[in-house]
């Protein structure tokens, strides 16, 4: 089952939510550091290594423009503690999916899998 998100998402939703809110909120967060609004040391208690060293070499340049936001997220939980999502970002002329894997990790959600499609 696909579900989909409004972007008003809070974090406390996130973190007792639906597989949806948890995507939300930790992509939002993943997409704020590509999109250069956010800083990678902010967010990376929610980041495995890997997943963090790809957010630090790579970034979207396109993704500074006010227009360019989050549009929509789909996820599934897929155990009791993993999600996985598909996030639409972009503009109304360019549109971008980030693919992420979510577990939880000592009671906070991590991800573990991080995708730029």
């Amino acid at each position: 089952m696909t579900a989909v998100l409004s972007i008003e998402t809070t974090p406390t939703e996130a973190v007792d939510g639906s597989a949806s809110a948890v995507a939300g909120f930790v992509g939002e967060l993943v997409f704020d550091v590509l999109a250069g609004r956010r800083a990678l040391h902010e967010v990376r208690e929610h980041l495995m290594p890997q997943v963090a060293g790809l957010l630090f070499t790579t970034r979207l340049h396109a993704a500074q423009s006010p227009d360019y936001r989050l549009r929509s997220v789909h996820a599934c939980l897929v155990t009791d503690c993993a999600v996985e999502a598909c996030m639409i970002v972009g503009t109304h002329y360019r549109v971008r999916a980030l693919v992420l894997r979510l577990e939880q990790d000592s009671g906070h959600w991590v991800c573990t899998l991080l995708s730029l499609v």
